[in-house]
């Protein structure tokens, strides 16, 4: 018994490459990732920019959500919080890691820093590889 198989690796090529597949699978990341992106009233995530192959989060925080260190002024070592006497950090100062993790609002549990790598140790990466290839499968792309 023979076998043959045609491969049309250009297509596929062309397919998995394209900016209509990129976008289909930023936005399907984002979705996917959202239950481990730290919120309050979720602007960081309604304002984040899906572009093929890219998320951005825009908001000024939002480094600092990610990599989940508290960031201080290092002159005052205030993480730049209101309070009764004001501002305890210095605008326009640059501010320094102080060593200490952020602690994320409870009403979110799955909340964290480095959202899209615990997010894909957590199963997240497989679900979004199911998508792809069912949407490959059934010509979509």
């Amino acid at each position: 018994m023979k076998l043959r198989i045609d491969l049309n690796e250009p297509g596929i090529r062309a397919k998995v490459t394209s900016d209509r597949f990129g976008l289909f699978v930023s936005h399907e990341w984002k979705r996917l990732i959202n239950s481990y992106t730290p919120r309050d009233e979720g602007i960081m995530m309604q304002t984040a920019k899906v572009r093929p192959w890219e998320i951005e989060y825009i908001q000024p925080y939002s480094a600092y959500q990610y990599y989940g260190e508290v960031y201080v002024d290092p002159q005052t070592g205030a993480a730049g919080f209101l309070t009764d006497e004001g501002w305890k950090s210095r605008l326009g100062v640059k501010k320094v890691p102080s060593g200490r993790p952020l602690q994320y609002q409870k009403n979110n549990p799955y909340a964290t820093d480095h959202w899209d790598e615990k997010a894909a140790k957590a199963g997240q990466l497989d679900k979004l590889y199911r998508t792809l290839n069912n949407g490959l499968r059934s010509g979509q792309f």
